[in-house]
């Protein structure tokens, strides 16, 4: 009788830590993860002041979040928060694309001949870690 109780007990609190995880999740956007180069185009990666965006989309392809990661050293690591967010305080709950642009005119969304670019091989939920992006397109 008392081993039952324990475990039902057990169980509860286990589900009230899930609830508040998803409560949580849902309150601060975060997305994190690390970035790295295909091997046939680490001889293509610029030179000089290079600017690498990493940038969330929703499923429609609008941007919903960018961070600014200047002169970055591969591998990369990223942490899209709240701050990054383009319309602030908005609630992302959905799937999203995660993609990284890299180049040497500063300017995210504007493709230029020679710049890299790659997406996480799948849909990323908010408050997803460990996501991986990897760079293996030139434009």
């Amino acid at each position: 009788m008392r081993r039952a109780f324990l475990l039902t007990l057990a169980l509860g609190f286990a589900a009230l830590v899930a609830v508040a995880y998803l409560i949580w999740s849902f309150r601060e956007f975060r997305v994190s993860g690390t970035i790295t180069i295909a091997s046939h185009l680490h001889r293509r990666v610029p030179q000089g002041q290079v600017v690498l965006f990493v940038i969330a989309k929703n499923k429609g392809g609008v941007p919903i979040a960018m961070q600014r990661i200047v002169n970055p050293q591969f591998p990369v690591s990223f942490h899209l928060r709240n701050a990054d967010l383009i319309v602030p305080d908005s609630r992302v709950r959905d799937a999203m694309i995660l993609q990284a642009q890299m180049n040497t005119h500063g300017q995210a969304g504007h493709p230029q001949p020679g710049d890299l670019e790659g997406s996480a091989k799948d849909l990323v939920l908010p408050g997803e870690r460990d996501t991986h992006i990897v760079i293996d397109k030139e434009l």
